[in-house]
């Protein structure tokens, strides 16, 4: 691999921070195939970029999930000896309000394995999940429920986390149509 100088590089100054109001989500199980890690990259860029889609069996998909502005962080934590480093990628959000749908999700994937497309701010594309494994539910670090005062965050507030050897950036589709039936 070709190391190169690193020097700033915000792409006409840009470089806001948080998530988009949207992150997408998938059952680890429904997936069909993996989009690929390097594997004898050339540069620096190309050790950070997975190539290819993530492909859903028939008659799965991805969904897609509001979450309220300015809750969404996508966190990399290094762990492990020296020797023996690798990544735990943690994803917190927060989803407004208490209704039927977001109780039944957070009952459904309480101890599911998933995997998450996570957009930020900017666009750029980060995934939890491999075939190797799953995102999974670790809490509400921000609680959940109704408040004690009427100005109160009513809502869910759900932590997830990824471990991984990597950190890629995703630049595949999103399969939001039920995949077809071969």
């Amino acid at each position: 691999m070709d190391y190169t100088d690193i020097n700033k590089n915000l792409p006409n100054g840009q470089n806001m921070g948080g998530l988009k109001q949207l992150v997408y989500f998938g059952l680890w199980d429904d997936v069909s195939s993996w989009p690929t890690k390097p594997s004898n990259p050339a540069t620096l860029e190309e050790n950070a970029e997975l190539t290819g889609d993530i492909t859903m069996k028939a008659g799965k998909r991805m969904f897609s999930m509001y979450i309220t502005d300015d809750t969404g962080e996508f966190q990399i934590e290094s762990v492990g000896e020296i020797d023996g480093k690798s990544y735990v990628c943690h994803l917190n959000l927060f989803h407004p309000g208490l209704q039927k749908k977001i109780l039944g999700f957070i009952n459904a994937i309480k101890n599911e394995n998933l995997f998450f497309i996570v957009p930020d701010a900017e666009g750029q594309y980060y995934i939890m999940g491999d075939e190797l494994r799953p995102a999974v539910f670790s809490g509400s670090p921000e609680g959940n429920g109704t408040g004690k005062a009427t100005s109160d965050r009513k809502g869910m507030s759900c932590e997830f986390i990824y471990k991984t050897n990597g950190v890629y950036i995703y630049t595949g589709n999103v399969p939001l149509t039920d995949a077809a039936s071969s």
